[in-house]
């Protein structure tokens, strides 16, 4: 029996600009249904996702990716309670992905969003340790994610984080079925009779 390469046992710890967002951030403020349309199969469609990431907060659309860019300055998006609720679909982590944005550190998830975000690797979703933790962090502060010693660091402070568990190695791996293809043993073929 044999298996894949492992995966790197090891991450570097994220550093970013933080965008912060408050509670109950849905799917729809995520990216809003208008943009629904265009093709996930399509990169030249696909990043039009990233420019429109966040854009259904009210007033805020240029605030996360600035107006006629598709990238956003900011990496690492920090969230209240219930981020990502109200829908499953797969266009809302694509178009934080697509924006550049490698993680979001909630108080809570949606347990459809952050299924869907790390299923397909696309970003990684990590929780504080204590409640109300996220509003020490503000818009514009630059972090580090420690993934061994889960913990966010915003200036002299240590802000604890719950241990990701197996998500962490799933994003890692580009996806669950890029994980499991790395972590399931292979079984030789056996020869025909």
């Amino acid at each position: 029996m044999s298996t894949t390469s492992p995966l790197p046992s090891r991450l570097p710890p994220l550093i970013g600009r933080v965008y912060c967002v408050g509670d109950d951030v849905g799917a729809d403020d995520i990216l809003a249904p208008e943009y629904l349309t265009f093709d996930l199969d399509d990169p030249q469609e696909r990043r039009w996702l990233g420019a429109y990431a966040l854009a259904g907060l009210a007033g805020q659309r240029g605030e996360f990716v600035a107006v006629g860019e598709f990238r956003s300055p900011f990496s690492i998006v920090v969230a209240g309670r219930r981020f990502g609720h109200g829908s499953a679909r797969l266009h809302s982590p694509i178009a934080l992905a697509e924006a550049g944005v490698g993680c979001v550190v909630a108080e809570t998830f949606s347990s459809g969003f952050l299924r869907a975000a790390t299923n397909a690797g696309l970003l990684l979703g990590l929780t504080f340790a204590r409640s109300g933790e996220w509003k020490r962090v503000e818009t514009g502060a630059k972090v580090r994610i420690d993934l061994e010693q889960p913990a966010l660091h915003v200036g002299s402070e240590r802000l604890a984080l719950t241990p990701p568990g197996a998500r962490r190695d799933i994003v890692q791996a580009g996806g669950l079925a890029e994980y499991l293809r790395h972590t399931i043993p292979v079984q030789p073929a056996a020869p025909p009779r």
